[in-house]
């Protein structure tokens, strides 16, 4: 259901792009000794909302301003532009100094020596992380080293409108409902809101969202890739065939928005839920001080539905990271910039866990008493998720944004009428098998 694979699987850059990006396997450049006073220029890249960008600009100037010899060059784009920036700029060699980094393409940058670990700087104290607990750290890690500092942890949700079942006169779900209670509730909630426009479930084509299937195959006890990522890991093509039929069926009812909709959306301001136009928007849940900020009225934070008597599907991941480029000549900067992120209480003023809920502790304990309601649910949620979740599954390998690109290739030739749910399962197993056999 919906339109992306899962949620550590994005849609990223064209196939050739990519392909550029997995052929560069430069070996990290040496070390030199930095002069902590020279004039340098760093770049930092990041992806995000017009939210995000507003905030991380100001804190750039924060971080300038008490270090006058260092230039921040930013760089910035929506999540999918940004990886096809990324693999193009790997390609070339000239990632910036700080890169904002996804878990899903973790693995594949630290196998092609993209960036660099960064526990000797924990070590020394550069990067304070003394008062960010293990379960926010670990992962950032590859093979027992740290690549990657974590930004904010958060979890795949639900936003839902509670204006819209209040308008209809229908319950908000709770905690432990089902697939099948979601579908009835978004019945009602379509034959009452004299709506055309009206698509209960938004699954917005232009960020990280939709009833995902791999989320979808955790709840059945079942994974995405086999342990060695060179396979899938279901071997049952019925859980496909199922979960294409679940889509299918909520398109034509006209449950959940078609790609015909969804293909006319630009930009998170202009999503579904935030015009009004939906009740349900899966997404990870630091989003929503973003949609919040949007809609201009109060969204609410709920776990997907599940399966009755099925397995957890829920899991903590981090929302995204900052990353060090291996390329980089100013790594003690870098470092520098990642570090004033990641605890500086004033830049956490402006940041406010935009990204998710902060990895430091004095972090958390200084911004709690000042976030909105909003945000506060991020707080609220993750908690929730830490007493109902199974650990994450592996980072995706080599190959899986093809595979995910396949996944929704495949998946919009369904919603339109192309195929059917069991050639549609059937076409992906071979094409993804294919993709995949590279990682033997």
């Amino acid at each position: 259901m919906g339109n992306r694979l899962n949620h550590v699987v994005p849609i990223l850059a064209s196939t050739a792009l990519f392909a550029s990006l997995t052929g560069c396997g430069s070996a990290p450049t040496a070390s030199t000794k930095e002069d902590p006073n020279a004039k340098i220029t760093l770049k930092v890249a990041w992806w995000g909302s017009q939210d995000r960008n507003d905030r991380t600009q100001k804190v750039i100037q924060m971080f300038e301003t008490k270090y006058p010899n260092i230039h921040i060059e930013t760089e910035y784009a929506g999540f999918k532009d940004y990886w096809t920036k990324m693999a193009t700029e790997a390609a070339g060699q000239s990632l910036p100094d700080v890169m904002q980094m996804d878990y899903a393409y973790l693995g594949e940058y630290t196998s092609r020596k993209l960036i660099s670990p960064l526990d000797s700087y924990v070590q020394s104290g550069a990067l304070n992380l003394k008062d960010a607990d293990d379960a926010y750290t670990v992962g950032g890690k590859v093979n027992n080293q740290l690549y990657a500092v974590n930004l904010g942890a958060n979890a795949p949700a639900i936003a839902i409108d509670p204006g819209a079942f209040e308008k209809a006169g229908i319950p908000i779900p709770k905690e432990g409902y089902t697939y099948d209670d979601m579908i009835n509730l978004t019945r009602q909630l379509k034959s009452k809101s004299g709506n055309s426009n009206f698509f209960p479930i938004d699954c917005n084509a232009t960020s990280d969202s939709g009833l995902d299937f791999g989320y979808y195959l955790r709840q059945r006890g079942s994974t995405l890739y086999n342990k060695d990522g060179n396979g899938l890991g279901y071997s049952d093509d019925k859980l496909l065939v199922d979960f294409f039929t679940l889509d299918q069926s909520l398109v034509k009812e006209g449950l959940m928005a078609p790609p015909q909709v969804l293909k006319g959306i630009t930009s998170e301001p202009d999503t579904l839920l935030v015009k009004g136009n939906a009740a349900f928007h899966p997404f990870t849940s630091n989003l929503i001080t973003a949609y919040s900020t949007y809609a201009k009225r109060p969204l609410q934070l709920i776990p997907f539905p599940g399966f009755s008597g099925g397995q957890e599907g829920n899991y903590l991941k981090p929302s995204q990271f900052f990353s060090v480029a291996s390329s980089s000549k100013y790594k003690d900067a870098a470092v520098k910039f990642i570090d004033f992120f990641t605890n500086d209480l004033n830049a956490n003023d402006i940041l406010l866990a935009e990204r998710g809920v902060p990895i430091s502790s004095k972090v958390r304990e200084h911004i709690m008493p000042k976030l909105d309601q909003a945000t506060q649910q991020q707080f609220t949620y993750i908690e929730y998720v830490q007493k109902h979740s199974r650990p994450i599954d592996p980072p995706s390998p080599k190959g899986a944004s093809n595979v995910s690109d396949l996944f929704n290739r495949i998946q919009d030739s369904l919603l339109y009428g192309q195929i059917s749910p069991a050639d549609a399962a059937k076409q992906f197993r071979t094409e993804a098998a294919s993709i995949l056999s590279g990682n033997k």
